[in-house]
This record gives C-alpha cells, sequence and structure tokens, in this order.
C-alpha cells in the first residue's frame, strides 16, 4: 500500500482550516481592536501564511520520502523523512514511516527504528477499527525492530530484555488484530527462544517438560517447522515474519 495516498485531500482541508483560522483572527482583531495593536494584528496576519508554507514543505518531504520508499531506495527515503520530522517533530506519520525505512534499509538501524516507533505510539489510544490496526501494525514493527536487537545482542543479558519486549510487542499486536497470523507466528518464536534462552542450541529435557501451558499452546504453532527456525535464526537476524507494508495514510 502507497503510504499518504490522501495527502492531497488532508492539504485542502488544512488549507480551509487555515483560512478560517485567519478569518476568525480578523474577527477577533477587529473586536479587541482597543487592545491588539495595529503592528500586532500584521504580525498574526504575516505568521499564518509561514505556518501553511511550513506545513506543504513538511507534507512534501514525506511525499517525496514515500516515493523513494516505493522504489526501494530506503537511504533517501530516510534523508526526507528526517526533513520532514526537523520541520514537524511531532509529524507521527513521519516517525512510522521513518521506523519502516531503517528497517529496510542495508544498515537496519534498529535503535533507531525502536525509537521512532515509540514517538509514533505515544499516548496512542486506538478506538476505531482502522485505529486498531494502525497501532497494530506499528507494534508489531517495533517489535521486529526489538527481535533483530535481541539478535545481535545474543550473548548478553540486554539480548533477553529485547526479546521478552519483542514477545509484549507481538501479543499487544494479537491482542488488537486477532487474525494477524504472522505476529502469532513471531509471538511463538520468541517464546521459544525465550525459553532456550535465546539460543536455539541450548536446550535439555527439562526445559522441554515446561508446563507453562501458554508457550506450549504457543509452541504447538511452529511445531512442525522447528528444524527450519533453528536453521533461520543461526542464518541471520531476519527470521521473523516481516510485513513490509506501510500505513495506508
Amino acid at each position: 500500500m502507497n503510504a499518504f495516498n490522501h495527502t492531497k485531500k488532508i492539504r485542502g482541508l488544512f488549507t480551509k482550516l487555515v483560512l478560517n483560522i485567519s478569518e476568525i483572527v480578523l474577527n477577533i482583531s477587529k473586536f479587541f481592536s482597543h487592545i491588539i495593536s495595529a503592528p500586532s494584528k500584521c504580525l498574526i496576519l504575516l505568521c499564518l501564511p509561514l505556518l501553511l508554507v511550513s506545513c506543504d514543505k513538511t507534507n512534501q518531504y514525506a511525499r517525496k520520502g514515500n516515493r523513494k520508499y516505493n522504489k526501494k531506495e530506503y537511504s533517501e527515503a530516510i534523508k526526507n523523512y528526517e526533513q520532514a520530522l526537523k520541520n514537524d517533530s511531532t509529524f507521527d506519520k513521519a516517525n512510522y514511516n521513518l521506523g519502516n525505512a531503517l528497517m529496510q534499509d542495508n544498515g537496519k538501524d534498529y535503535s533507531k527504528a525502536v525509537e521512532h516507533y515509540n514517538k509514533y505510539l505515544t499516548n496512542k489510544t486506538p478506538k476505531t477499527s482502522k485505529e486498531k490496526r494502525d497501532v497494530a501494525n506499528a507494534l508489531y514493527n517495533r517489535g521486529n525492530a526489538l527481535f533483530g536487537l535481541s539478535q545481535t545482542n545474543k550473548e548478553s543479558e540486554e539480548g533477553m530484555k529485547y526479546l521478552s519486549q519483542a514477545a509484549n510487542d507481538y501479543k499487544q499486536s494479537m491482542i488488537l488484530n486477532p487474525k494477524d497470523t504472522n505476529a502469532k507466528y513471531n509471538y511463538a518464536l520468541c517464546l521459544w527462544l525465550m525459553k532456550n534462552n535465546n539460543n536455539p542450541d541450548d536446550q535439555n529435557d527439562n526445559q522441554n517438560n515446561n508446563n507453562n501451558s501458554e508457550i506450549n499452546q504457543m509452541l504447538n504453532a511452529i511445531k512442525n517447522n522447528e528444524k527450519q527456525t533453528i536453521s533461520r535464526v543461526k542464518k541471520n537476524n531476519e527470521n521473523v515474519q516481516d510485513k513490509h507494508n506501510e500505513k495506508d495514510w
């Protein structure tokens, strides 16, 4: 799906909003003409067009970032999303797409991707089905980034911490989108690795007798695929099921 495919419509609505605000400011300035001086009124009116230009520039960077992302030019996409965020650090859509681009780029900056997913997810309380889907996708992708960190820090305690956080993100994503089989698989994989100390070769008979019903239930999802799972874990850090999708903004 292409990101920001409704941007033009949003720009039009925003332009109308700014014009309405301008009219309101003019009415207020007339009403309080004895309080607001002429220079102050001029300053307010001058600031409004600058605000509109700044917003348009932000959207231009974001749209260019989307085009580069869709062409798989992830480094260029990252630069444009970063420019959009320089103009507006609260632009959560740019934060989300920047996180995605960082995950797709050859460098795979997992830590920075997590940082931008965190910004996007701040104060999100999804209510509608679309909002739930959007937040579920962000949680899923943040889980992928955390999983990447867990595998690059496999020999340390931090690796287990990241793995636990990834499992929690997949779990929360499943709650919002119960039909997401990829999240279920990745959650089961995280639990399986946690059970084996984040090392597929570190297994023993006692661990296989674990009676934790939730873990055993989730592990059944990959029981028939265990050899392939171990092989993928050994091979590289990209063994989670990845959606590779952007939001339909």
